[in-house]
C-alpha cells in the first residue's frame, strides 16, 4: 500500500482519504424525495409498496420509511384490504 501511495504522490495526485468512494450510495436521491412529496400530496393514502412502485425504485419498504420520515411526512404501512378492521366488527 505504501508503494502505492508514493507512486500516487510521484504523479501529483493526492493521497488523503478517498470519502467519496466510501460507504453505501443512497438509492433514494433529492429527486426521488421530491416525487415522494408529490406523489403524496396527490394520492395521501398511498402504501409504501405503491410508492416504491410508481417510483420504480430499487430499495426495501423501510428504506422509503426512513426517508419519508426524515422529510417530517407520514405514510400507511399496509394496503386498504391488510388493515385491522375496526373494534366489534367481525
Amino acid at each position: 500500500m505504501v508503494k502505492k501511495l508514493l507512486a500516487r504522490k510521484r504523479q501529483g495526485a493526492k493521497i488523503g482519504a478517498r470519502y467519496d468512494r466510501c460507504g453505501r450510495k443512497a438509492r433514494i436521491v433529492e429527486s426521488h424525495r421530491q416525487a415522494l412529496s408529490a406523489l403524496l400530496e396527490q394520492k395521501p393514502d398511498m402504501t409504501l409498496a405503491q410508492l416504491r412502485d410508481a417510483l420504480e425504485l430499487n430499495c426495501t419498504l423501510p428504506a422509503i420509511h426512513y426517508v419519508l420520515r426524515g422529510m417530517g411526512l407520514t405514510s400507511k404501512k399496509d394496503a386498504p384490504r391488510q388493515r385491522a378492521k375496526p373494534p366489534g366488527h367481525h
